[in-house]
Order: structure tokens, then sequence, then C-alpha cells
């Protein structure tokens, strides 16, 4: 096996980029696979993958909608019992045991960087799977899985695949004039309600877990976009976009202004806040910020 076949399934495509199975994606695509999107809600995905004839079929799940993938993937397995499926995302992450339902081959735990090229690799060499970092099969011990430290290097990431989405006509997204982009991973705070907490433990605090990308990257990546789609307005999905009127803030703002000249919308901390960074952000064409006000007790607020 030279190339693979690769179907993404997404359960519904809401106007927000699916930025971590396109990224996937384009590390495949970087490999010489072909990848493939079906949408459960909008299409057949089911017939679509009888068209395609996929080598592997991936899932990226966030809990609450792990059903509706187990369920499709039964039925999947059923016609095409060779397909390799494998389920990625915060749900799998959290609850590997998932594995052993729906019929499914294989989970990703935590961030899939390195761990999807590698399986890729050994598939395609038709080598054991046993073992991978990251990668639980089937009847394996989750507790026993190893996970490989947190990928560092964001600029040496390819562009996520955003064909993928906009080429599929049942997204809606080619046309539609705000896109999503991130500049970085991580938050440096551990929130009880939040999903970040618990993926930091996962990790052992053992490698820095904000991570981003230099401001060189994230233009770069804005401008391809802006060259090839519509593109009216921006909104940074990063968990805290700035967290402080740092260099790096400067040099985006200054960057950001001369070459990409955009509206867009980002999300801050209250209480990181100050009014150099506001002025900054101001200065770059930031139209608005969603700030969360979790508790107004104090109390409840902190403990």
């Amino acid at each position: 096996m030279n190339n693979m076949r690769i179907l993404f399934v997404a359960n519904h495509i809401g106007f927000i980029e699916p930025l971590g199975m396109m990224l996937i994606s384009a590390l495949a695509k970087k490999r010489g696979h072909e990848t493939f999107l079906a949408v459960l809600s909008s299409e057949d995905a089911l017939d679509k993958a009888r068209k395609i004839k996929p080598d592997m079929v991936c899932y990226s799940v966030t809990t609450g909608e792990q059903s509706r993938y187990i369920n499709f993937n039964k039925k999947l397995k059923k016609e095409m019992p060779g397909v390799f499926s494998i389920m990625g995302g915060m749900h799998p992450t959290f609850f590997p045991e998932v594995v052993n339902e729906g019929d499914l081959d294989a989970v990703c735990i935590g961030e899939g960087d390195e761990a999807f090229p590698e399986l890729l690799e050994l598939m395609v060499e038709g080598r054991s799977l046993t073992g991978m970092r990251n990668i639980l099969l089937a009847g394996e011990n989750p507790a026993a899985k190893k996970i490989r430290p947190l990928f560092q290097n964001l600029d040496s990431l390819p562009f996520p695949d955003r064909e993928l989405i906009y080429g599929n006509k049942n997204t809606g997204m080619a046309e539609f004039p705000m896109k999503s982009f991130m500049a970085g991973r991580g938050c440096a705070f551990a929130c009880t309600y939040c999903f970040n907490k618990p993926y930091r433990d996962l990790y052992n605090n053992k490698t820095p877990y904000v991570r981003t990308k230099s401001v060189e990257k994230i233009i770069a990546e804005i401008k391809e976009v802006k060259n090839k789609y519509c593109l009216d307005f921006i909104k940074f999905y990063d968990d805290i976009f700035a967290y402080k009127a740092d260099g790096w803030l400067r040099d985006f703002v200054k960057i950001y202004k001369q070459e990409v000249n955009i509206p867009f919308q980002c999300l801050l901390r209250v209480n990181l806040v100050t009014e150099d960074m506001v002025k900054l952000l101001k200065e770059a064409g930031c139209k608005s910020v969603s700030l969360s006000i979790e508790a107004g007790n104090p109390e409840a607020r902190t403990k």
C-alpha cells in the first residue's frame, strides 16, 4: 500500500472549522495520502463511504456526541469490515475505553501531530501497531498507554487543510465570510469547569503547555486563506489570545495591520486585560472580544 484513502466523518459543521481535523488531514496529505469529508447531519455518509472506498475512517469527537459516531461506525464496519476506524478528540482522550465500543479499531489519546503520521507510516509498511504512544488499539489496557510529550514546534506543522471543509458543498463554509484561526495551543489557567486542567495533567506538566505560533506563521496562514477564499472577518479561537501587552502582541499588531487588515474577534481573560492591551488590539482591527464570567461570587469562582 503506497498511499491511503482517508475519510474524515464529522457530525456537523456549524460555521466553526474543525481545526484539529483539518490539521490531521494536512499531515496525511503531506505524506501523499488522499483525504475526504462526510458530514452526518447533511449527507448520506455511508453512501459516500461506499463510493470513496476508504482504507481508514477518522472521527474527532467531543463528549456528548460519541453515540452518533459509534452507531455510524457499527454500520460502516458491517459493510466494510476491512476499513480501519479511529476516534480522536477530547472524548477518547478522557474516556479511552470507548475504543471497545462500536467496532472501533483504535483511539488517539491527546495530540495526534506525531502519533497520526506514525500510524499511517506503520500501516503503509504493514508493520505492527502495538505499543504506539498515544494510539490505543481495541482490546489494549487504557491504563498502560504511554503518551508522548506535547508537540512544541507549532511553526513546523502544515497549515490546516481548509479544502477538506471548504471543498465540501454541504458545509457552506467556502462562501461564509468569517473564518477561524488559532495562534497557539493551551491555557495557563486551571479553571475547574474546563478541559485544560485534566488535559495538562495527562502530560504530567513535563513540557510547556502553552505554545504559540510565531507572528510570521499565523500571518502567512491568514494570507493564504485570504488569497483563496472569502474572508471578511476573523475569529481567533485561542482560549486566551493575549496574556499581556508583550513583544509578540506588538509584533502581531504591526504586521497584521500592514499585511492582513481584516477585522477580528478574540477571547481574553478579564483579569489580564489592561489599557495597553486594549489599545494594541484596537489598533490591529479587533472589533470585539469574548470574556468568560463564570461567577460573580469570589468563593464560587476560586473554589
